[in-house]
């Protein structure tokens, strides 16, 4: 069996992953859990404690864009070209599957997610309107975060194959995969 994988695409896998759950569970905390919460509290307070959060969550939401969209590009640009290398499915492998069309969904899905989480965490008067209804917005956001999370898997699902075992028709690891 032969279990090897590039050092740098595993390294990239890593921290686009990492990025999405630091990304995602920020947004699941602050729609489930801070806001019920600050309900408790008159607005003025309210308002001066998502300004403290605000101030020390900015740069994590800048940092898991930064690294989501670096690592997505790197990730995609070497799949890509891994496709085309080994000549999957006489090269039509991207377009059988619809790949570079989930692609560009889940990558305008995820561009909506960042401005919204940008806007939930920003300061601009451009973006207060998301901010005056942050629970809408933050359950937006969370959706569509949700959206792009499983159009990843169903996109990861189209090149790793089934989940059936190789006495019922799977592939065994090592062994060539009918993409390859």
């Amino acid at each position: 069996m032969d279990f090897t994988m590039d050092p740098t695409t595993l390294l990239l896998r890593w921290a686009h992953v990492l990025a999405a759950v630091i990304a995602m569970g920020g947004l699941v905390f602050a729609r489930f859990g801070l806001l019920p919460a600050l309900t408790n509290f008159d607005s003025a307070t309210r308002e001066n404690i998502h300004e403290s959060i605000r101030r020390r969550w900015l740069p994590w939401v800048i940092g898991s864009i930064t690294v989501l969209l670096a690592s997505g590009l790197a990730n995609f640009l070497l799949f890509s070209s891994r496709v085309k290398a080994e000549n999957w499915n006489e090269g039509e492998w991207m377009r059988q599957t619809g790949y570079h069309a989930l692609f560009g969904a889940k990558f305008l899905l995820a561009l909506v997610v960042f401005y919204f989480a940008s806007a939930l965490v920003g300061r601009g008067a451009g973006t207060q309107w998301v901010r005056n209804n942050r629970s809408t917005w933050l359950s937006v956001t969370l959706g569509l975060a949700l959206a792009v999370v499983l159009l990843s898997g169903w996109m990861r699902q189209l090149h790793t194959g089934s989940n059936t075992p190789a006495a019922t028709g799977g592939i065994r690891l090592g062994e060539e995969t009918p993409n390859e």
